[in-house]
């Protein structure tokens, strides 16, 4: 393969995994309004290491990796500037929930979220959409944009994220595919 035929690869899986990625930061920082910036910083580094991966080798494995230590240097920096962050311990074991351990899992996971998701009523399916495409928008704006307090919205969506994890779990058992 030559070198444009695999760079284009490359591009393909990095473009592929960038849900797991944000995912996956996100889980490592939660809350944080620099997920996005975190998940540019990794692609950087993983476009600058392409030559270190081995096509065919677990991509998301690799990227998740990449993805840890770059989230292991935000914490540190944070930490530096009078942040509070996770102890090491406690970041470890978010890491391991975290990890996508099977992609025909993650898979039916997502395929089994999208089923539940639409047994949602249209409104609340809205809110939760509009909720995760503007994850920079502090709660508070979100809240008056939906002309709710701030503490009935963060109600409605956990109860929302509840349901739809136990729809997920419940679709996942009823595949056969456990949890």
């Amino acid at each position: 393969m030559n070198e444009s035929e695999s760079s284009y690869e490359f591009v393909g899986l990095l473009t592929d995994h960038q849900d797991i990625l944000r995912m996956f930061i996100s889980s490592l920082v939660p809350g944080s309004p620099d997920v996005r910036d975190l998940v540019q910083e990794v692609n950087i580094v993983l476009w600058r290491k392409r030559d270190d991966f081995e096509m065919g080798s677990n991509f998301a494995a690799w990227a998740c990796t990449v993805a840890r230590n770059k989230v292991r240097d935000y914490r540190k920096k944070k930490a530096r500037s009078g942040w509070l962050v996770f102890s090491d311990e406690l970041a470890e074991m978010l890491e391991q929930e975290a990890l996508p351990a099977d992609p025909l899992a993650a898979d039916a996971r997502r395929s089994a979220l999208a089923r539940c998701l639409n047994n949602l009523k249209p409104t609340e399916r809205e809110m939760l959409e509009q909720r995760y495409q503007s994850r920079s928008e502090d709660m508070d704006a979100f809240a008056q944009k939906l002309g709710r307090t701030r503490a009935s919205l963060r109600v409605t969506l956990c109860r929302l994220r509840a349901a739809l994890r136990k729809c997920v779990a419940s679709q996942l058992i009823r595949e056969g595919g456990g949890i």
